[in-house]
């Protein structure tokens, strides 16, 4: 008999400070944070394809849970690893002030 362990995953919704857009170049992936108000570019910066998912799961109005089932469905990865991803993506916006 195998035991099952369970674990909550603390939902963490949240607003992003800038209207974001993301785009692909040369086989990479650029967002590109503008100010609401004014449409002023305030912050470039380069993402990876889980990156991509998580910011548009963000933007989209996801929750934690909801984004780890989205890496759950496309990455072979654990919950906690898919939890850690999500949490240090979300840490990552809020030090460079993008939520």
């Amino acid at each position: 008999m195998s035991a099952i362990c369970t674990k909550t995953i603390k939902s963490k919704t949240m607003k992003l400070k800038y209207d974001i857009a993301i785009q692909e170049v040369a086989d990479k992936f650029v967002a590109v944070a503008k100010n609401g108000e004014t449409e002023e570019v305030e912050k470039v910066f380069t993402l990876n394809e889980t990156g991509v998912i998580i910011l548009r799961a963000l933007m989209e109005g996801a929750d934690t849970p909801a984004i780890v089932s989205q890496l759950l469905a496309e990455y072979d990865v654990t919950p906690q690893e898919a939890e850690t991803e999500v949490n240090a993506f979300i840490d990552m916006l809020k030090e460079n002030g993008i939520a």
